[in-house]
């Protein structure tokens, strides 16, 4: 199996112990030896994820930010330099094109994606620009970017930025610098913890993972892989693209209507279904939490059942070392929503429905 795309750091994180693995279209550090201890240090602590898997593209022009506003699901006109969005591109019949973190540059919009996400969503933007002045591109071969999520995320980025303030309300987005090497931190986290993204140009990752590892004593810290966020994540209840979100996904179905979509903004590609949906009142499946009970994990994909009658499936099954369980996030119809509600799992086990998510930090 060939790989699309490598880390700018594969060698560090060879030499940290890195163990690779393919994830869609990339070759990512998929765990350091001790998965379990992974999750805990970003619960406990901070850890540092090399983020491979995503991509970058540009908006510019005078008209980029209201051709965004136009095509989006959340709100963008009103966003000034320095803010940013969580925003879903959707098609005309409302379905997920893509999911991404929409920032507001002084100049410029940066859309920050999933790797294989990159082609749909460039194409639908471009497909409708008509007279507006907007130019849409890929920077993904220029940028790369670093997660670092955990209780002490914050004082460990505070002890390696040498200029600059680290932004506060989440979305935000600023420039600071790691010695002499610039680096845009957002404020996001997917763990449920104190999180920041940092994107820099990609000749300066090296630059950047030296600046954090000057500060190892200052604030421990430690490489965690792709396994580990992928249970942390889980863990949050929040969904990836491809695992738990497709391009049949609607948004209510994947609980994503106060993250990701404005209601009072006016018209956007899609935006005719979901407020259908919101005038309806319901939809009927949606992506719930499930804790399980069995003798394995099931895989993606295995039905849920009740008294016999087929009422959903499972997307992602992990074990979480935080809630010394076996949980999954999962769509089940909405008669059977009910947290506390126990449906049956193919191939064996049960599964209870449980409110996402299932871990926030105090």
């Amino acid at each position: 199996m060939s790989e699309d795309r490598r880390s700018a750091l594969e060698a560090t994180l060879t030499s940290q112990g890195a163990q690779f693995g393919a994830w869609r279209g990339c070759r990512v550090a998929e765990h350091y030896g001790d998965v379990e201890a992974e999750v805990r240090v970003v619960r406990t602590g901070a850890g540092v994820i090399d983020r491979t898997d995503r991509a970058f593209l540009t908006a510019s022009g005078p008209d980029a930010a209201d051709y965004l506003h136009r095509m989006t699901s959340n709100e963008v006109g009103g966003l000034e330099p320095g803010q940013g969005r969580y925003a879903l591109q959707l098609d005309a019949q409302g379905h997920i094109i893509a999911d991404f973190h929409l920032l507001r540059m002084d100049d410029h919009v940066l859309l920050e994606t999933d790797w294989l996400r990159r082609g749909p969503l460039r194409e639908v933007l471009e497909k409708y620009i008509v007279a507006d002045d907007v130019e849409i591109a890929d920077a993904s071969a220029l940028l790369a970017e670093l997660q670092v999520e955990g209780p002490q995320s914050g004082r460990l980025l505070k002890a390696a930025v040498s200029q600059g303030v680290l932004p506060g309300a989440e979305f935000n987005h600023g420039w600071v610098k790691f010695g002499e090497t610039p680096v845009l931190v957002v404020k996001v986290s997917e763990t449920g913890e104190d999180g920041y993204r940092l994107i820099f140009v990609v000749e300066y990752a090296q630059n950047v993972w030296e600046a954090l590892s000057a500060q190892r004593r200052a604030v421990e810290w430690k490489p965690v892989g792709h396994a580990a966020l992928n249970i942390l994540r889980t863990e949050a209840g929040i969904p990836w693209y491809d695992a738990d979100i497709d391009e049949r996904t609607l948004p209510p179905e994947a609980g994503l209507e106060h993250r990701a979509i404005s209601y009072t903004k006016g018209c956007y590609l899609g935006q005719e279904v979901v407020e259908r949906i919101r005038s309806r009142g319901h939809v009927n499946r949606k992506l719930t939490g499930l804790r399980l009970s069995g003798p394995e994990l099931p895989a993606a994909g295995a039905k849920l059942t009740a008294g016999g009658k087929e009422v959903g499936w499972i997307t992602t099954a992990v074990h979480s070392p935080t809630l010394g369980a076996a949980i999954a996030l999962g769509y089940v119809r909405r008669e059977q929503l009910e947290p506390g509600t126990r449906l049956d799992v193919e191939g064996g086990g049960t599964a209870e429905v449980t409110a996402l998510p299932f871990y926030r930090a105090a």
